[in-house]
């Protein structure tokens, strides 16, 4: 995968179309998430090293296998609205371990606030690192949840951030800062509102995830 990559599948932008539409139910808003969460599970684990193994099939007869251990993979949704996406990946990786980091937008001043970080520190257990926040906007919430990860002592060239939606600000913003994570998104939108809420976007994930 590229440093920068959008899924191309034709069944994302079925999601896509749920997603945005203001008049979606909270009810079908989480399926459409969770569906698209598994279409980025599938791109994001396609690079995955895998080992080879041998299983005896029910003609007892050996058959040999190549898998990859998702035991070395962490997740680390971004709270609130990452939450959307951690269990899609959890069936495509079930053995998969999660964080969480905890951060919320300043009205005033746009700059993401953190509240919690449950990122183990890096003793060689996990091999990839996956970074799941729906809006990739201004960057900024992206950028201290990659601080947040590398003080823990992961290498970058180790992380995937993964969301639904970006912007070239916020794309560009983490690329400017850690070159080596690589982004995966279902869209690229044109702008942000004075707000800073991605144009024509879907509105507040998290909010529409939990709350309305």
């Amino acid at each position: 995968m590229d440093s920068f990559h959008v899924l191309s599948h034709p069944l994302a932008g079925n999601c896509l179309k749920t997603l945005r539409n203001r008049d979606t139910s909270t009810k079908d808003f989480r399926s459409a998430m969770n569906t698209l969460g598994l279409l980025l599970a599938v791109e994001a684990t396609r690079n995955l090293e895998t080992i080879d193994c041998k299983v005896i099939t029910p003609l007892d007869t050996p058959a040999e296998c190549c898998c990859a251990d998702d035991s070395k993979i962490l997740l680390v949704p971004v709270l609130r609205a990452g939450l959307g996406l951690v269990e899609s990946f959890l069936k495509v990786l079930p053995s998969a371990r999660v964080a969480h980091i905890g951060m919320y937008r300043d009205h005033e001043t746009l700059e993401a606030r953190p509240y919690v970080n449950t990122t183990p520190e890096n003793k060689g257990d996990f091999t990839r690192i996956m970074v799941l926040d729906p809006m990739l906007a201004t960057g900024n919430s992206g950028v201290k949840a990659l601080e947040f990860i590398l003080d823990k002592g992961y290498p970058a060239d180790k992380i995937l951030f993964v969301c639904t939606l970006a912007t070239s600000q916020g794309i560009s913003q983490i690329h400017e800062r850690f070159p080596q994570v690589q982004i995966l998104t279902a869209a690229v939108d044109p702008q942000l509102n004075e707000k800073a809420y991605i144009v024509p976007g879907l509105g507040d994930a998290g909010d529409r995830l939990y709350l309305l």
